[in-house]
């Protein structure tokens, strides 16, 4: 037998997939994205590919004289929120429904008339022919689902002229909508809620499909596993151009949720001229050429321009993508008044997040910084606190201006007890820390805040803390409602606590570094910590005297 390897080229008709080669003794012997090359040695091959929760795989033989091999695979029909892929009896009724809905006139339900939303939820079949269980599923989820304007207040009303069609899996509203910035919000069964940007522009109808999974309860993963496009408003489009643009969709974000440009020069080019008509287009290419080892400047430049046009100058995604443009020039960002609002997506969230200043003077993007949650290529975060269906603040400047309150956490393990957060273990020391402010990133005022730190690190039992935390959640007693953010600087606070136990001091080149691996401005970080504080010492407070 020949010893010689012949060259293989696997690739998936539209480049969409993970692909791995296994041989006969069942090892992977390659993997890639969308194509790969490798010279195999002849032999019995699978090449397998995945994309989405779709798959797909074909059996090759490497003939002992072969040279070269090319392993076509096709496309995957991977999941999709909207119901784009052609299929059974049901599948046709639902798409039919869906696309009639898409083409209908929005419902006045009294919260604008500038645009439009559409929002959908649907089912892959009805669980065990059962309309009933489809009928109770859907309402469960509708229910949970909140539309919240800019400020974070609940449009109640806007569900007002739902349509229910548990028949073929399908709920949904479509409601005319004022122009702004809203917020589309998740509460999940133990009451937690995520939020979500999107905006809805002048003469524009954003679009958003959901998905229930086959079995178990919708969730956070479902609620970021969202399609979404933006049509012109009174135009309708035919069913197998809203089909093509959901795929296209798909593709473009599950090529961002891979964080490559892996898409084919045809998607590229269907992208950029079709965002005349879905602005989100626009967004995706330019993101996607941003990923590109040589971003073209100039094109880049162009669809940044003309999707501005569609969707506004100020919109923050806009803003993010002006951000990265400016950086691949080498050009100091435009004076801006900073960005109003959240962006859509997390790749513009984090541009900005590369021009620190443009976060830290709005405190709702602050807040967002603390609280961001995975969401795959969309932003997210989970809401603080809520009254009356309003997100409020806490009180006085102490959150939403950088400073840590002083601390006086003298605390017997009693009163840690007597709150079930804690045990008996604990025994925190007096600190009485000056509290700091952070105007700017002066040294100086860095050097305020590094202080700051080393107190708070060094007064506190942060191991004990961090497994009284999980216990505490385990246990379904809630722990300490720490955020992401909280939650990743209580090692960073150990970890300075031993070094300077150990006699090295903490530096603010270090303390610069850790905020860069956290990915956050130095002002999040410092109201993250405070917030944390102010934890603390409510858990510390003598009760009733």
């Amino acid at each position: 037998m020949s010893n010689s390897k012949a060259s293989v080229t696997v690739n998936i008709a539209d480049r969409q997939g993970e692909i791995e080669v296994v041989d006969s003794a069942f090892q992977v012997v390659a993997n890639g994205f969308g194509a790969l090359t490798v010279d195999l040695a002849p032999g019995l091959y699978k090449a397998r590919a995945q994309a989405g929760g779709g798959r797909t795989e074909s059996l090759f033989l490497v003939e002992p004289q072969a040279k070269t091999l090319t392993v076509p695979l096709n496309a995957i029909d991977f999941a999709n929120p909207a119901p784009v892929q052609e299929g059974e009896d049901w599948t046709r009724r639902q798409q039919s429904a869906l696309f009639d809905l898409v083409a209908s006139e929005p419902e006045d339900v009294g919260l604008g008339w500038d645009g439009g939303l559409l929002l959908s939820l649907r089912q892959d079949r009805v669980p065990d022919h059962n309309e009933g269980r489809s009928a109770d599923r859907l309402r469960i989820v509708m229910d949970r689902l909140q539309l919240r304007d800019a400020m974070g207040n609940q449009l109640a009303d806007f569900r007002r002229k739902e349509v229910h069609l548990p028949e073929v899996g399908l709920s949904a509203v479509n409601l005319k909508l004022k122009a702004g910035y809203y917020l589309l919000g998740y509460q999940d069964e133990q009451g937690e809620t995520v939020l979500t940007p999107f905006y809805v522009v002048t003469g524009w109808r954003s679009q958003i499909y959901f998905q229930l999974p086959d079995e178990g309860p919708f969730g956070y993963q479902d609620f970021s596993d969202r399609a979404m496009l933006m049509t012109p408003s009174g135009m309708g489009l035919p069913h197998y151009e809203l089909r093509r643009y959901l795929r296209l969709t798909e593709i473009a974000r599950y090529a961002l949720l891979q964080g490559r440009q892996a898409i084919t020069r045809e998607e590229m080019n269907a992208l950029l001229q079709d965002k005349f008509f879905n602005p989100l287009f626009g967004l995706f290419a330019a993101h996607l050429l941003l990923l590109s080892p040589r971003p073209n400047q100039d094109l880049l430049e162009t669809v940044i321009h003309n999707t501005a046009g569609m969707i506004g100058v100020d919109n923050p995604d806009i803003q993010a993508l002006r951000l990265a443009l400016a950086g691949l020039k080498g050009e100091s960002p435009l004076a801006s008044q900073g960005v109003s609002f959240p962006p859509m997506l997390s790749a513009s969230w984090r541009a900005l997040l590369d021009c620190p200043a443009m976060v830290v003077a709005n405190p709702v993007l602050r807040e967002v910084a603390a609280r961001q949650v995975a969401q795959g290529p969309w932003l997210a975060w989970k809401l603080e606190e809520e009254v009356g269906g309003r997100i409020v603040s806490r009180s006085g400047d102490s959150v939403l201006s950088p400073k840590i309150l002083e601390l006086t956490l003298n605390v017997p393990s009693k009163v840690l007890e007597k709150l079930n957060i804690f045990t008996k273990i604990y025994n925190f020391t007096t600190l009485a820390s000056p509290s700091w402010e952070l105007p700017d990133t002066t040294p100086a005022s860095e050097e305020d805040v590094l202080q700051a730190i080393k107190d708070l690190a060094c007064n506190n039992p942060w191991n004990e803390i961090i497994r009284a935390h999980k216990k505490a959640v385990r246990e379904g007693q809630g722990g300490l409602h720490l955020t992401n953010l909280q939650f990743s600087l209580l090692p960073m606070l150990q970890l300075i606590k031993e070094q300077l136990e150990e006699g090295d001091d903490f530096t603010v080149e270090e303390f610069r570094l850790m905020m860069s691996g956290l990915h956050v401005p130095l002002v999040v970080a410092a109201e993250a910590l405070q917030d944390l504080t102010e934890k603390l010492a409510t858990i510390a407070a003598p009760s009733g005297g």
